[in-house]
């Protein structure tokens, strides 16, 4: 019973988590292009705002990336019968694969290759972060 009641609320958190998600990147009303927008180079619009927004501005994107898939990476598991980094980290993927695509159907971003490295990177931190909790006596 208790079991399934954290299972419970694991769901209700993920799926509050996926839209919050999805309302900073899909669903935002600030950002319209006119042109859809896709960077296939790795890293070239990070390094062009570290020499001209500073670092700040770079750490928070970087870093952003990575943090907002972390929670992706650490709830997941809980969720599934059948736990491995090679798993969160394809899901992973899958789900940031399908913003970069939304991002640049509906022209809510720019589709950038280096949101889905270090999205998926966020996963795998996120999974990683959840198997020491869980090794450590945290429960399942």
């Amino acid at each position: 019973m208790i079991i399934e009641k954290k299972k419970t609320v694991c769901l209700i958190l993920f799926i509050v988590y996926i839209l919050i998600v999805l309302k900073l990147t899909i669903f935002r009303f600030a950002v319209n292009y006119d042109e859809p927008q896709l960077n296939l180079t790795f890293f070239t619009d990070l390094i062009y705002v570290y020499k001209n927004a500073g670092v700040i501005e770079f750490l928070r994107l970087f870093l952003g990336n990575i943090g907002w898939f972390i929670p992706f990476g650490f709830l997941l598991p809980m969720l599934l019968k059948k736990k491995s980094v090679l798993k969160v980290a394809i899901l992973g993927l899958v789900f940031s694969f399908s913003i970069e695509v939304s991002q640049f159907i509906f022209r809510k971003g720019i589709a950038e290759l280096d949101d889905l490295v270090l999205n998926t990177l966020g996963a795998v931190i996120g999974y990683i972060l959840y198997t020491i909790i869980i090794n450590r006596g945290g429960g399942n």
